[in-house]
């Protein structure tokens, strides 16, 4: 299943096909066609089969562009890519380009080869796509006053680290952020936070609390303004799922004791104890028709403890058999 940085950066590539363009220019200096717009990123075939791809932008009839967000090794993109190529190759009769982005520097070392096919007798089938590696360097490049819009690539390239580099480099994005246009500028900072991993929000959260730092730009304000609000956010979660808890554990030993089945100290304290929605409802409808409060808070049904085991049949003397 795709990831949350996945996601983001799909969606922000999607609403705004000119962010690709801008990358591929910043990284290798070729600029991609104009006017690119998202096509149905699944590509179907004669035959009931479809093959569902990250995003793939069209400029008119003959001009396509497939894009592909690759986090880690993925074998079957050996068939995938070549097809996909091939596939859009056949419908508009012309060649376009396959860019795969990715962090991960052995990522990007496995793209590049991964599809080259070679049989024993000499056949080849080969693509060699355009490996877009965002490692320290391309990140920093990335952190462009010119190019605002290409901060939040910076940032998705800092979702595996967490060091002062890292760190730095975030803040450094959302700071260069704050140039876009008030339209664009609260969507890439949501975005710029949405691809980061816990660990680096906390790390985010610990600096912006340091005194040190007073006083602080609008920028840095601006972003202990979003952690703050997120931390809020996080916690009114947190707060309903132990109240829901809480409630159902009240529930759970209201019931036995009301059925005659006192729950012990230890009892109370496993029930406590659990957070797991689905086996607190489950202890309660088990205690609903229990006969002890072990068998309330087992894993299994009193129904299927019940069940009356098969007799075993004699096994055949060799008399019998003869």
């Amino acid at each position: 299943m795709p990831s949350t940085p996945h996601e983001v950066l799909i969606v922000a590539l999607r609403e705004q096909p000119g962010l690709l363009g801008a990358l591929v220019s910043k990284l290798t200096g070729v600029q991609l066609p104009r006017r690119l717009k998202p096509a149905d990123a699944t590509l179907r075939f004669v035959k009931p089969a479809e093959l569902r791809l990250d995003l793939v932008l069209q400029g008119g009839r003959r001009r396509w562009v497939l894009v592909e967000l690759q986090r880690s090794v993925d074998p079957a993109k050996r068939r995938r890519w070549p097809l996909a190529a091939s596939l859009l190759f056949s419908q508009t009769g012309a060649l376009g380009d396959v860019i795969v982005i990715t962090a991960r520097r052995a990522v990007a070392r496995w793209a590049e080869r991964v599809a080259c096919v070679r049989t024993r007798l000499g056949t080849v089938l080969q693509l060699k796509p355009v490996v877009l590696h965002l490692g320290d360097a391309e990140g920093r490049a990335l952190l462009d006053e010119r190019h605002p819009e290409l901060a939040l690539f910076a940032a998705w390239a800092m979702q595996h680290r967490h060091g002062p580099g890292a760190r730095a480099v975030v803040e450094r994005a959302f700071e260069l952020t704050e140039r876009l246009p008030r339209a664009l500028r609260r969507a890439q900072q949501r975005a710029i936070l949405s691809v980061l991993s816990e660990r680096m929000l906390e790390l985010l959260r610990e600096a912006s609390m340091n005194p040190d730092k007073i006083p602080e730009t609008p920028a840095a304000r601006k972003l202990r303004l979003f952690l703050e609000a997120q931390g809020r956010k996080k916690g009114r979660a947190e707060g309903r799922a132990e109240g829901e808890a809480k409630g159902r554990q009240d529930a759970l030993l209201t019931l036995l004791r009301a059925r005659g089945l006192s729950p012990s100290q230890d009892d109370e304290a496993r029930i406590r104890a659990c957070a797991d929605a689905a086996k607190l409802d489950l202890w309660i409808t088990q205690a609903a028709t229990a006969t002890s409060v072990r068998e309330a808070l087992g894993t299994k049904t009193r129904a299927a403890r019940a069940r009356p085991r098969t007799p075993a049949r004699p096994r055949p003397t060799p008399a019998s058999r003869s």
